[in-house]
């Protein structure tokens, strides 16, 4: 869908990593690389450890692509250590403001590069890359807003807030992007046009999980929090840390809203649904903004995107503080109720998962039959290999890969290039001796010319170069002709595996035989020399003796004789030069198949090396199935978040028998075999094949190839809608498991009833009055106020399935009790989806119900522990502990302490006049204390507080907190104006000292020693301290 505005994600530490990381899979999940050019939606990753930055990583892998975040969207903020910034604080403008002093450095310790969940440490790091993070935002923006041209932008803050980094940085993260000249001005009333800032930040789990606690895990929080309301408030102006100014004041730089609110949400629901922080959590945050991002902007759900932007609490955005006032006497903000917390709930047909699992099953026989290809019709590819014998065929296959005997003897070539340039031993023998034989007989001594020319032959003119030269040459190069053998046998190997007619399974049943065969070759040759060298020595001496007759017989000999000597010598040559050429061909065989042993050792390693890739890569198929289509489907439990929607015997079935479809199997082996050729190139080896086939490449063709080919296999198969376990409208779906209105009306009321926010509240809180504020609690107006949306998708296909919405949106709308908004809209394009989001908003933080916890453990850090001094330095991003409004209300003192703490304020109005004893003016000539007052006339008259007794006062109705404040303000004010000079306060002093002698003292029966007069003394030394330092 397009989008009409902007939208920036902004992840500060190891917390919002984690959910831009699971928000960008989902994009790549729902959109290809050029929709994704297309979306104004920009990231900014703020962290102090580049452990996400991990391109290529299978945990960053979406449908074969990676989505690892880019360098430019990435702010690593270890350009300045802490320890460098403490050391020169001068040379961080920015920065000293919070770093001077021995103090700071005692307390932050040795923190390396990390904040150490040290919040401290974690501003440090961000305030020294303030520039970098100010740029990478800026990119993004002019990047996204040159597609879009958006006149409103909407930035999307997630940090958590236990840790250092991210709730270290988060103030002055979000302080600083406001000041950016292209974000500084709000959302205009409209909503149109401004920039929208919304935080999510993760309050600390009660458990913490593992050992994140580092000892500041819950006290980071409570002072995150304290320090984020005060911010909001415009309570807290921090240090400017970009060192343009010294603090950041909002008002004067006419900055109206720093954000426009927080979402605050930990890892419990208020239905006390559990979820696990790191694997669960950062999902769900991210789907729920994924949700808001891609809402379509209609009159359905105008009012939840308001909410979520906090557009619509503009009457109730402050609580004042229950008794502090400004110099204008206006209560002080103290509380914003900007913050709000969210739910999500998805009824969802898995249709990715579903895919994923016809995916891994299909793809898991791809693999079975590249690994043992044993097929059976019941149970298709097995995982155990089939029965094959090789021995048979092995004669045939030695002559393709020219490991005959005569091959490997060089009785024929061995390599490409020389065949065809000479014959075998036997041809060039049983070829030139008898032409030999025929020029000698002319000569007077022709058994010594044929000899002549044998010997000739065999040192000269044999191939050229004679027989000892000619194998000496090749033992030379025995290495050519055993890379010659050993690369026909795996060109044959390869091809054979790649076609599917060999297993790998057969390829190293058949590389035991084939070295089996080269080692019996080898051994074989070396017992034929011993027999040849036997035969040899036969031939020489037959030789001679045949020779030594022939030149016994003289001159006078017979001539038929004679040519017969001559004949038989001609072919004892024959044999002889023969066997001494073949001995010579043993000896390199020997030689050659040596190191043809290693070769094929050698490509025996490679071959089960690439076994070892198929065989993990069938492992990791193993485990993605085992985490796939497991559950048992179906609308169980309303309470989870994720509602999986699916028939899971029906995918089974399905998946089963597709897998015992031997056409279809056979196919999608052949495809991905050949997707896996593709991969390899034109070098056909099984080197090639380790060096670029690996399982991330395996999970890619997986999610290509192999996913396309079950999609289409699906749709092929499954022709009727409701047959269909994908590519269908869920609400055809919830339409025949809810047939009845009374059936759609339960599931309805009871979806909505359980879609709860990710935070639990105390009512007590809720319902608290609080005092200066004007209006009283009224959940669901001015405080808790909460919209549940539902996002149905558009009610395409035939009229049932329309009626069937109509009533959906009906039952919907009316199963909520008063207070709540229910708004339903049905235009969504994800057909397999129901989405119901809750956003509860409009409240101070005082109504979480962890947020006593969290009080507690940073309490007893910056107040009980022996190290208190130095917690609160580091809790906190500058020391302002004690100058932060209180995210709780101050309870009321019980009479005792009201008494206690006025009394001395009593004591100081008598005495500067506010309180006077004097006539009634009644007529009756009675006295009593009181305050003066003017009537309309402007005539003074006393207004009675007591009759005759100055310390009954303090039992009086009139006496409450507000009315000693009252008095404590009208003193402080005098100290200031009438009573300035250091004389008048004298002139308090005695004053003082004369009602405590003749009036308390002598009101206490005149009993130094009685409870009531020791009380009244120690409220007059207090009225006199109060006179000294003011």
């Amino acid at each position: 869908m397009k989008l009409n505005e902007n939208h920036i994600l902004i992840g500060v530490g190891g917390t919002g990593g984690k959910i831009l990381k699971a928000f960008r899979k989902r994009i790549f999940q729902e959109y290809n690389e050029s929709e994704r050019k297309q979306l104004p939606v920009g990231y900014v990753y703020v962290d102090s450890s580049r452990e996400m930055m991990t391109p290529g990583s299978p945990d960053w892998r979406v449908l074969g692509q990676d989505a690892c975040f880019l360098e430019e969207e990435f702010v690593f903020v270890k350009g300045v250590t802490p320890a460098a910034v403490l050391q020169n604080p001068e040379g961080y403008p920015g920065l000293k403001g919070f770093t001077k002093g021995a103090f700071v450095s005692k307390a932050l310790g040795e923190v390396g590069a990390a904040a150490a969940q040290k919040r401290l440490a974690g501003r440090i790091l961000f305030g020294s890359s303030i520039n970098n993070y100010k740029a990478t935002l800026l990119k993004q923006f002019t990047k996204i807003n040159h597609n879009s041209g958006a006149v409103r932008t909407n930035i999307h803050i997630f940090a958590g807030l236990a840790g250092g980094t991210g709730s270290g940085a988060i103030i002055d993260l979000v302080a600083q992007t406001r000041l950016i000249d292209q974000f500084r001005k709000e959302l205009d009333p409209d909503g149109k046009t401004g920039t929208n800032i919304v935080v999510y930040c993760m309050v600390p789990e009660v458990t913490p999980p593992g050992n994140c606690d580092a000892g500041n895990y819950h006290a980071n929080g409570y002072a995150a929090l304290t320090e984020l309301n005060a911010l909001l408030t415009k309570r807290y102006k921090p240090y400017d840390v970009s060192g343009k100014s010294e603090r950041l004041d909002f008002d004067a730089l006419d900055v109206k809203r720093i954000a426009d609110g927080c979402i605050v949400y930990s890892n419990v629901n208020e239905h006390g649904r559990i979820v696990d922080s790191f694997t669960q959590l950062p999902s769900i945050v991210a789907d729920f903004t994924y949700n808001r991002i891609f809402l379509p902007q209609n009159d359905n759900t105008e009012e939840f995107i308001r909410a979520y932007s906090f557009e619509n609490i503009n009457d109730w955005r402050i609580e004042y503080h229950e008794k502090e006032k400004d110099p204008q006497g206006k209560p002080l903000p103290a509380r914003t109720k900007t913050f709000s917390s969210f739910g999500i709930k998805r009824i969802v047909i898995p249709e990715e998962e579903i895919v994923e699992y016809f995916t891994y099953s299909f793809g898991k026989q791809a693999l079975l039959q590249m690994r043992y290809n044993n097929w059976n019709d019941d149970l298709g590819f097995r995982d155990r290999p089939a029965n094959k014998d090789f021995r048979s065929e092995i004669e045939e296959l030695l002559e393709k890969w020219r490991m005959t005997r005569k091959h490997i003897t060089l009785d024929s070539p061995i390599l490409e290039d020389e065949k065809g340039k000479w014959g075998g031993f036997a041809d060039y023998w049983n070829n030139v001796i008898p032409v030999w034989t025929e020029e000698a007989r002319g000569n007077s001594t022709p058994i010594n010319e044929l000899e002549r020319f044998c010997n000739e032959g065999y040192d000269k003119f044999f191939r050229k170069r004679g027989v000892a030269k000619f194998f000496e040459d090749k033992i030379q190069s025995r290495e050519l002709h055993a890379n010659e053998i050993s690369g026909l046998i795996e060109a044959y190997m390869f091809n054979q595996w790649m076609v599917g007619d060999l297993s790998l399974y057969n390829l190293l049943e058949l590389m035991e035989i084939v070295i089996e065969t080269t080692e019996k070759k080898r051994n074989d040759a070396e017992g034929e020399i011993r027999k040849y060298n036997q035969q040899l020595e036969q031939l020489e001496n037959a030789r001679k003796s045949n020779a030594l007759e022939y030149g016994g017989k003289g001159v006078i000999g017979g001539l038929l004789f004679k040519n017969k000597l001559i004949q038989n010598h001609s072919t004892i040559l024959q044999q002889l030069y023969l066997k001494k050429t073949e001995r010579e061909g043993l000896l390199f065989a020997i030689s050659m198949l040596s190191t043809l042993q290693m070769k094929l050792n050698s490509l025996k390693s490679r071959v089960e090396k690439f076994v070892g890739i198929i065989t993990t890569a069938l492992d990791d198929v193993e485990n993605q199935l085992a985490t796939r289509c497991q559950d048992e489907g179906g609308i169980t439990d309303l309470k989870e978040t994720v509602i999986r929607f699916y028939d899971q015997k029906a995918v089974h079935k399905f998946t089963q028998e597709v897998i015992k479809n031997t056409t279809k199997q056979k196919e999608i082996a052949r495809e991905f075999r050949q997707q896996l050729g593709q991969l390899i190139g034109q070098d056909h080896t099984f080197a090639r094949a380790n060096a670029t086939v690996n399982r991330d490449e395996i999970a890619k063709l997986f999610d290509t190839a192999i996913r396309a080919k079950a999609i289409t296999i699906h749709d092929t198969t499954l022709l009727e809608d409701n047959e269909k376990l994908i590519n269908r409208n869920i609400l055809e779906q919830l339409s025949e498991e809810y047939p009845t209105e009374d059936s759609l009306r339960t599931f309805a009321t009871e979806v909505v009833q359980q879609s709860g926010v990710y935070t639990t509240f105390s009512r007590n809180e809720i319902n608290k009055a609080v005092p200066n504020n004007v209006d009283v609690p009224e959940q669901g107006q001015n405080i808790m106020r909460k919209i549940v949306f539902v996002n149905l998708p558009e009610p395409k296909g035939n009229e049932q399935i329309q009626r069937f919405a109509e009533k959906l949106q009906a039952a919907l709308t009316g199963a909520v009790e008063g207070g709540i908004k229910v708004c339903v809209d049905m235009s969504s394009e994800r057909k397999n989806e129901i989405t119901i989001s809750t956003i509860s908003y409009c409240f101070p933080l005082r109504v979480l119900d962890t947020l006593t916890f969290l009080r507690e453990k940073y309490e007893y850090l910056t107040q009980k522990s022996n190290e208190a001094s130095l917690n609160r330095i580091v809790l906190h991003t500058e020391d302002i502990s004690d100058k932060l409004p209180a995210l709780f209300v101050q309870d009321a003192l019980s009479p005792e302490k009201r008494i206690e703490r006025y009394s001395p304020y009593l004591i100081l109005a008598y005495v500067t006049g506010v309180i006077r004893y004097a006539d009634r003016a009644d007529g009756t000539g009675k006295k009593a204390y009181g305050e003066i007052e003017k009537n309309r006339l402007g005539m003074e008259i006393l207004k009675p507080l007591s009759d005759n007794r100055f310390t009954d006062m303090i039992y009086g109705e009139f006496f409450t907190e507000a009315y000693g404040d009252g008095l404590k303000e009208k003193f402080e004010q005098a100290m200031r104006g009438e009573y300035l000079h250091v004389e008048k306060r004298q002139e308090l002093v005695a004053k003082v000292q004369e009602l405590v002698v003749n009036t308390i003292l002598p009101e206490c029966g005149n009993n130094q020693g009685s409870e009531q007069f020791l009380f009244w003394s120690r409220a007059a030394e207090t009225a006199l301290d109060n006179i000294e330092q003011l």
